[in-house]
């Protein structure tokens, strides 16, 4: 089975948005379950008070990797969208890639993801 996931990807110059997931115990970009635009743009209202943006399609992968809060492996598709918005959003908090990479929790349980994101934009 698998586990429908859009991945948000929100831009502040060369760093984007994350935030602190208490379920996997570590930062991730902003998500999603399922893989509707509509929906998304529900969620940038509902949870950065952001009224109008613009949701991009980047790609998708399909892939397994371990579930922390589920204790065993599962097959996720990803979808990968960039979402522009007038101005910032201030509940959160924008890093680089790199940064992220420099925690060892990022890396045990999202690195995969973070190496898709860098990939597509050649960082």
């Amino acid at each position: 089975m698998e586990h429908v996931h859009s991945i948000l990807l929100i831009k502040k110059d060369d760093k984007f948005l994350t935030y602190y997931d208490n379920r996997w115990g570590t930062y991730l970009f902003p998500n999603i379950k399922g893989n509707n635009i509509e929906d998304i743009k529900k969620k940038m209202k509902y949870d950065f008070n952001v009224d109008d943006c613009n949701v991009k399609f980047l790609f998708d992968k399909v892939h397994e990797k371990y579930s922390y809060p589920n204790k065993e492996m599962r097959t996720y598709h990803h979808y990968f969208y960039e979402v522009e918005i007038d101005g910032d959003i201030n509940d959160g908090l924008y890093t680089s890639l790199e940064h992220l990479l420099l925690d060892d929790k990022v890396v045990l349980r999202n690195s995969d993801i973070i190496h898709y994101v860098k990939e597509y934009y050649n960082k």
